[in-house]
């Protein structure tokens, strides 16, 4: 939980997303990057169905708690991951 105490990036945030994040932050996590991006889409539902709604800088922060316990290797191909989806969306 140190990502939660010594991060200035969520000075900002609003309580229901900090809580959101928490309780992500709480639950196992995957270890490879296919598991992260299930867990991505699994949390993107679930603040959906509470009306929660995040912008870019906020869906980062998901990421890197989501990332927290992965080989560097693994955080490489969760970046690439994201990367690609990224531009397919855009």
């Amino acid at each position: 939980m140190d990502f939660f105490t010594n991060n200035p990036r969520l000075n900002n945030i609003s309580p229901e997303k900090l809580q959101f994040l928490m309780e992500m932050a709480s639950q196992p996590q995957g270890a490879t990057p296919k598991d992260m991006m299930s867990s991505l889409m699994s949390a993107a539902n679930a603040a959906k169905d509470k009306g929660v709604k995040f912008d870019n800088s906020e869906t980062d922060l998901i990421v890197e708690v989501l990332k927290q316990n992965m080989s560097d290797s693994d955080k490489s191909k969760a970046d690439m991951i994201l990367n690609m989806m990224r531009k397919r969306k855009g």
